[in-house]
């Protein structure tokens, strides 16, 4: 007995281009990376400093309630 070929997927079949192209090269390529090898996670948005004043964004008060957010830095403290 004859070995038949294995019937090819349409592209229908696969679900749409992306899929079928992603199933004919995934075994040559291999699978997507799914995240950043050897990097530290980013810190807390809360103990990052704020790029305008430069202190933590905890001491900071963020507006929600208009149409544009707002972001309102602490008084300096007072220099001595």
């Amino acid at each position: 007995m004859a070995r038949s070929k294995k019937p090819r997927e349409s592209i229908s079949d696969a679900g749409g281009f992306t899929n079928w192209l992603n199933n004919r090269l995934r075994p040559y390529i291999g699978p997507p990376p799914l995240g950043p090898y050897g990097e530290d996670a980013l810190p807390p948005a809360s103990e990052s400093a704020c790029p305008i004043c430069g202190q933590s964004m905890s001491l900071h008060n963020v507006d929600r309630t208009g149409v544009k957010t707002q972001l309102r830095c602490p008084t300096a403290p007072p220099s001595s």
